[in-house]
């Protein structure tokens, strides 16, 4: 197999395409390691590279790295480093590379972002301009109100069926990254919500559909990017500080459950992380805020003066 300019894939592109369905990943991690290995082959074509995967050396790594960067951000720079370890990790499996190149390379920094959490403020203008009894109203107001009790991922919030909903058990199967399934539940005001929708979605000339959530304007599913647009539509219109944004909720979610005292593998459970090292990243601007109010009480300069 040679990379460069013969080729803009290598020939065991179809056999990593293979590997990455079988692991049986979300859409969106496929996809990501999947461009990650396309965007290599393409890079070493523009740099006029033709060499073979035995002889990529570190510094190969950290040039395609450093014009990711510059070309998008540190971010995606990061991004494509972890995907390429990943990559050249399974060609190392294959034998046709003797050593991880990127064993010698550090991953890139990352200016770490702050997601804002949502106010109480916020909360309530977001449900003020879904009031009303129409049907885009009930569905935002069920959708709202279910991310912020469960902090679901948009794709799973948009891959949710009718029948998924029981609103006697106040519980729902979700399944989510890697086809992992859970069970997910909400409260009394979330499933009222919802009650309400079902109620409005029996009129709609689409109802007979498996999705739970329909087009207000379509006879048609409303899929995830349907559910981004509505969020930023409705936080808009609240006069929300950022752009409204499914992972908001998530965080927002990470946050009160924790400031009420639940436990972390309990979070871990419900939001489906493998690792609790996603729910203290989440839990993080969380975790300030309670130390800012432990401080405060704690008053120590207050004790000496």
């Amino acid at each position: 197999m040679t990379w460069g300019r013969r080729t803009r894939q290598p020939r065991s592109g179809a056999c990593w395409r293979k590997t990455i369905k079988a692991k049986n990943l979300s859409a969106n991690t496929e996809r990501g390691y999947l461009y990650t290995a396309q965007r290599w082959a393409e890079w070493l074509a523009e740099q006029q590279l033709d060499i073979e995967p035995d002889r990529v050396k570190p510094h190969h790594v950290d040039d395609f790295i450093a014009d990711i960067i510059e070309a998008t951000s540190a971010a995606n720079g990061a991004h494509h480093y972890r995907n390429l370890r990943v990559f050249f990790g399974w060609l190392v499996k294959r034998d046709e590379m003797s050593s991880n190149p990127m064993d010698k390379t550090e991953p890139p920094n990352v200016a770490e972002k702050i997601t804002p959490l949502l106010s109480d403020e916020e909360h309530r203008a977001v449900f003020a301009v879904c009031g009303g009894r129409d049907f885009a109203a009930r569905r935002d107001t069920a959708i709202i109100l279910l991310f912020i009790d469960t902090g679901i991922r948009v794709s799973e919030m948009a891959s949710l069926r009718k029948d998924d909903i029981d609103l006697k058990t106040r519980q729902f199967q979700l399944r989510g990254k890697g086809g992992k399934v859970r069970i997910v539940g909400f409260g009394n005001s979330t499933g009222l919500a919802l009650a309400r929708y079902l109620k409005e979605r029996e009129k709609h000339s689409h109802a007979a559909s498996p999705a739970l959530w329909l087009s207000s304007r379509r006879d048609l599913a409303l899929k995830t990017d349907g559910i981004k647009n509505m969020l930023n539509r409705r936080g808009k219109q609240a006069g929300v500080s950022g752009s409204l944004h499914a992972h908001r909720f998530r965080h927002d979610f990470s946050h009160r459950w924790q400031d009420a005292g639940g436990s972390e593998h309990g979070l871990m459970l419900i939001a489906g992380w493998s690792s609790n090292k996603m729910a203290r990243h989440y839990g993080k601007q969380a975790a300030a805020r309670r130390a800012l109010k432990e401080q405060a009480r704690l008053g120590i300069a207050d004790s000496i003066a």
